[in-house]
């Protein structure tokens, strides 16, 4: 090869890698905005919550289909030891009966519970409904609200019926509903419909503050969100991770 050639063969490799590297980012991009839970991570806050919960919630990773920082989210341990869970529930799978049995654990006092069984009426469930309400409330030392939640369900042959509401409650018994499911009917096996997990009460961020955190599940969809609650208001802070099949 010539000298004259040389450069200009180096120019023509060097210009197909920038090629490669601009569909490559554009695939990427591509990819993030058909995924609106896991929008693109692109500041300093954001990487700090990644970082936290990753490494206090993420199992192997990368794990199922999905981009390279996915993490198992299955293996769900329970809430940090500054929350104080006063009511809860767990639900199991029974094989025998191909349904999913659940068990309340701990009792919401009669007052939280009139509010969240009108919340859950307000999306449609009927005040004599025939299916069973499982309740959750944590509190954090370090927090002036509580989280609380409110799950119906009712099987009907092949289907059920589905809602929730999940929500922060001030001292003043003031609710600002988090996430909400309308009283629906889907699928048992292939349920369309986003159910929510709280997963903890902690500081994401380093700054003192006591953020949510939820998981989404969407049948084979399952990622994690947080929260900031803050003056009486929320706002989702971050929406990422997990892993889809």
């Amino acid at each position: 090869m010539s000298r004259a050639n040389g450069p200009s063969g180096l120019k023509y490799i060097l210009f197909l890698m920038l090629m490669s590297l601009m569909v490559a980012a554009a695939d990427l991009a591509a990819q993030t905005e058909k995924d609106p839970h896991r929008p693109a991570c692109t500041d300093a806050s954001c990487r700090k919550i990644t970082a936290f919960l990753k490494k206090h919630y993420c199992g192997e990773s990368p794990f199922g289909n999905g981009p390279d920082e996915g993490c198992d989210l299955r293996d769900r341990k329970k809430p940090s030891a500054n929350v104080r869970v006063l009511a809860d529930y767990n639900c199991e799978w029974n094989v025998s009966r191909d349904a999913a049995e659940c068990k309340q654990h701990g009792q919401v006092n009669p007052e939280l519970r009139n509010i969240l069984v009108r919340e859950l009426q307000q999306l449609g469930v009927p005040a004599k409904a025939p299916g069973e309400t499982y309740f959750t409330v944590w509190e954090s030392e370090r927090a002036s609200w509580s989280l609380v939640q409110a799950y119906y369900s009712h099987r009907i042959g092949l289907d059920i019926e589905l809602c929730e509401v999940l929500a922060v409650v001030d001292q003043n018994l003031h609710v600002t509903v988090l996430r909400k499911l309308p009283l629906k009917k889907a699928d048992v096996d292939v349920p369309d419909v986003t159910q929510w997990t709280p997963v903890d009460l902690a500081d994401t961020r380093g700054d003192g503050q006591v953020d949510i955190i939820l998981v989404g599940d969407a049948y084979e969809n399952h990622w994690l969100e947080v929260i900031s609650v803050q003056s009486g208001s929320a706002k989702t802070i971050f929406s990422g991770l997990g892993y889809y099949l």
